[in-house]
């Protein structure tokens, strides 16, 4: 059979999309296995059992523990970043206080949808074995950097607007990321996982301090 044949391509397309689909199944069952065991606990068999795959699959996917961790990882800070952007994109509302509050509300809105993550967010701030897992320890500083680079382009409407004071701007990006982290870490500490992030409150006292 000719290899650029219309039914070769058309099992080649099928092969893909059921590969992918088998990752997506994988590290949606991780999310969830890492948060509840741990890290540094979880083991492949876990995850596969979750994934409702054969443990000879999940490693035709992910080599490793590491890899599996840093894949999921990525696929949650792309996500995130795609529903930042897609605000950014838009045009300013005109008032800096409501463009925050809608992109810090649909950055709640993210983690409120992958609660799961926010467990493994800690995990990854206070105890990963980083020698274990370099790779997944190399993604925590470019998701930050990232995450800043987005919150450095609504502070520049802030500026622009007079909302905010120039002098301090290349401050208030760390300064709603740690606001964020913090509460973010405060409702773990908790135990109100399932509590949605005080966004309206984040926003008003980040305002009340950073407002002109």
């Amino acid at each position: 059979m000719n290899a650029n044949s219309p039914s070769v391509a058309k099992a080649q397309n099928l092969r893909s999309r059921l590969r992918e689909a088998t990752s997506a199944a994988i590290i949606d069952a991780a999310e969830g296995t890492f948060a509840e065991r741990g890290l540094n606990t979880a083991t492949m068999n876990e995850i596969a059992a979750a994934a409702g795959v054969a443990v000879g699959t999940l490693y035709n996917h992910f080599k490793d523990r590491d890899a599996l961790l840093a894949a999921l990882v990525e696929e949650r800070r792309s996500a995130l970043l795609e529903v930042m952007d897609e605000f950014l994109d838009q045009p300013s509302s005109g008032d800096f206080a409501s463009d925050l509050k809608e992109l810090v509300h649909r950055m709640g809105g993210f983690f409120d949808q992958h609660r799961r993550f926010h467990q493994i967010l800690h995990q990854l701030e206070s105890g990963l074995n980083t020698a274990q897992y370099p790779e997944t320890a190399a993604c925590s500083p470019k998701m930050r950097g990232e995450l800043h680079l987005r919150l450095e382009k609504i502070v520049k409407r802030g500026v622009k607007t007079k909302a905010l004071r120039p002098e301090f701007a290349e401050y208030y990006p760390t300064l709603l990321l740690g606001m964020l982290r913090s509460m973010r870490m405060r409702l773990l500490e908790l135990g109100k996982l399932d509590e949605r992030l005080p966004v309206d409150e984040i926003v008003r006292f980040f305002m009340h301090g950073a407002a002109v």
